[in-house]
């Protein structure tokens, strides 16, 4: 019988982990992966501070309190119980942060399936693809698998941001500037013409700069030398008082304000009577069905396609990555993240 090792967080201090061991069945027409390498970004730690009301704890159960942040990245099918799915093959998509996972596989294709796994069916699809990467069988063009895994679902948000908004004629101001999801977007933004103005601390201003991706960078107490305008604020923090010095500062002028993220963790936690626009959450898969719907899909894959090979492209000269595996390692990496502790310019790849 298997035993699936699995990196836990508590759900209420999010900067608690531990190391925990069970053991798991693999049944008919399921597969157990072995997770060969995932990325860990500011957007699993999104994840965890909406595991409840976004239902990301819903992907990887754990035991009541506990929570697992789900990952991308790629893993190596070990044992196949499913039709059509090959011991062996190698497999990109959505991880517990954990050595294994066991997947149910439906609507089976030789480039890929669907977790059909009973808990998950009502959760948003757009996480329960899985795609085969197999040199001769599946998609082998995805370059290098430390980048698909590391931007490859951040870009997909960027680029659906940048495609929702960018047509605005407005100046856009992005907080958390140095995040990888507001790098992409910027890049994105910038495509199209638009002015991006983007916020960030003290000690990441000069790197952020150094990307080329923002009409100009500024640290955040720095808000109020912003010429006022039609402005879309752009919030990758979920910092509560930041986000009401935007709201005040900007006033009517404030087109809209969107909230993607939540990097700045145990920030005031209330928007009650900010000035000017509503905040709106922005959720990436609602988004995807609406833009496939206008461009078709093939036009959708095409524009998507073309900007990420853009944007890759673009990360080159600054992106330096950090790999490291073993519980240790992940527990540092997470602690590090969770705390706002990474430098920017590294692009953190682990595995248990």
């Amino acid at each position: 019988m298997p035993t699936i090792t699995e990196f836990r967080i508590a759900r209420d201090d999010l900067s608690r982990a531990t190391i925990a061991d069970r053991e798991v069945v693999v049944g008919d027409g399921e597969i157990l992966c072995s997770i060969d390498r995932f990325a860990l970004t500011a957007n699993n730690i999104t994840y965890a501070a909406h595991g409840v009301d976004m239902k990301y704890w819903d992907f990887f159960p754990a035991p009541d309190g506990w929570g697992i942040v789900p990952v991308w990245g790629f893993a190596d099918v070990v044992e196949s119980r499913c039709d059509g799915v090959a011991q062996g093959a190698r497999v990109y998509g959505y991880w517990p942060m954990a050595n294994h996972a066991v997947l149910a596989p439906v609507k089976v294709t030789p480039r890929g399936f669907v977790d059909g796994t009973a808990h998950r069916s009502g959760l948003a699809t757009v996480y329960n693809g899985y795609q085969v990467v197999d040199a001769d069988v599946g998609d082998a063009d995805v370059g290098d698998e430390r980048a698909y895994a590391l931007f490859r679902p951040l870009f997909l948000t960027s680029f659906l941001l940048s495609e929702v908004y960018g047509a605005a004629p407005a100046t856009f101001v992005l907080s958390s500037a140095s995040s990888k999801t507001a790098r992409g977007m910027a890049h994105g933004l910038r495509a199209k013409g638009r002015t991006v103005v983007g916020l960030t601390s003290a000690g990441n201003v000069d790197f952020v700069a150094a990307t080329g991706m923002y009409s100009s960078v500024l640290v955040y107490d720095a808000l109020a030398s912003v010429v006022r305008g039609p402005t879309i604020y752009v919030d990758f923090a979920g910092d509560r008082r930041l986000r009401r010095a935007v709201h005040t500062h900007f006033g009517g002028d404030l087109v809209q304000s969107v909230v993607v993220g939540d990097t700045h963790i145990g920030t005031a936690d209330s928007d009650g009577a900010l000035p000017g626009v509503r905040p709106e959450f922005f959720f990436a898969p609602t988004h995807l069905q609406s833009r496939i719907r206008d461009h078709s899909p093939g036009g959708f894959n095409d524009r998507y396609a073309a900007s990420w090979a853009e944007f890759i492209a673009a990360t080159a000269p600054w992106l330096r990555y950090v790999e490291a595996r073993g519980a240790d390692a992940v527990t540092a990496h997470y602690a590090a993240m969770v705390a706002g502790r990474v430098d920017p310019a590294e692009g953190v790849i682990l595995s248990l």
